[in-house]
């Protein structure tokens, strides 16, 4: 099939980085995975070189030299103004092409099109984005020193705390402990190098125990679930209130993919004014809607499922 136009796009989060080149048909030219590349914890200059180095594979698989637009998704973008954007176009062809969003704007378009609405992002980190016209802000998601609620980190984080206090005799006994050893290999208070030396994504996958725990009727387990579901609910009311109307909420994240039961709970503590949708595509798709979008083009379903099934 012959195509007028060459796009690509590219999503960064905690855990992974993904880009794709692809037609305005929805094609999938090229695709490519890596290592996430978060720019609070990677620092913004590493950060844009693991980004260079994933779209120049890109580019090279793909055999292309031109594009007519790049699309980028990425986790605390917000906190570096045009940093970002500058590194990048100095390393790559064809810079005005560039634009760069944080995460939460490609998780929204990926549901609803390039309209406002808000998305809540459940993955190794959290936050809530808003889009209101050209103007989008974040709530929550201040990284994980700081707020990162109901995130795989966090769930994750207090999986390992709980079983540690009571190895200490300061908590509850909890099935939480064996299934950490379970998934590790040994108890995980022994196993505190590899957890340091792994960071926030090693810790974040220590989060499935806790939903583990919780279907074999574990108390600690289940008070974990309920006050992380609560924080992330507490996201989506304050968001209502700066909205002051009814609004689309996209879930989306590996957390809610992963854990439909936990999706379910925050929604039903959500606001009644937020009208919430599951997300039923990958977050690369969203960058795809998105750099479609800055050359003047919509995605109709025969986009949408050429894209998702190639994916």
């Amino acid at each position: 099939m012959n195509h007028r136009h060459l796009l690509a796009a590219f999503d960064v989060g905690g855990s992974k980085t993904e880009a794709v080149l692809f037609t305005e048909h929805g094609d999938i030219l090229a695709h490519v995975r890596g290592k996430g590349g978060n720019p609070l914890e990677r620092g913004l200059e590493n950060a844009a070189a693991h980004y260079v180095s994933i779209l120049t594979q890109l580019f090279e698989t793909g055999g292309v030299s031109e594009i007519d637009a790049l699309y980028g998704a990425v986790a605390a973008k917000e906190y570096f103004g045009s940093g970002l954007e500058d590194l990048l176009r100095a390393s790559l062809p064809h810079p005005q092409k560039l634009r760069i969003e944080g995460d939460g704007c490609a998780l929204i378009s990926g549901m609803l099109g390039h309209r406002d609405g808000a998305c809540m992002i459940c993955g190794t980190g959290s936050s809530i984005y808003i889009r209101q016209g050209d103007n989008y802000r974040h709530l929550g998601g201040w990284g994980h020193l700081i707020d990162t609620c109901g995130s795989g980190y966090m769930l994750g984080r207090m999986a390992i705390r709980a079983a540690c206090r009571a190895y200490d005799g300061r908590g509850e006994a909890t099935i939480l402990s064996d299934l950490l050893e379970q998934q590790c290999g040994q108890p995980i208070w022994d196993h505190f190098i590899e957890l340091y030396r792994g960071e926030r994504p090693y810790i974040a996958t220590f989060a499935r125990t806790v939903f583990e725990a919780r279907k074999m009727g574990d108390r600690v387990a289940c008070g974990i679930f309920d006050e992380c579901a609560h924080d992330l609910a507490e996201i989506a009311f304050a968001a209502a209130r700066q909205l002051g109307k009814p609004f689309d909420l996209v879930l989306n994240g590996g957390i809610f993919a992963s854990f439909p039961e936990y999706a379910a709970a925050v929604r039903a503590l959500c606001p009644e004014s937020a009208h919430v949708i599951y997300s039923d595509v990958p977050p690369i798709y969203g960058g795809a809607v998105e750099a479609m979008y800055d050359v003047g083009m919509s995605c109709d379903e025969r986009f949408r499922q050429t894209f998702l099934e190639q994916f």
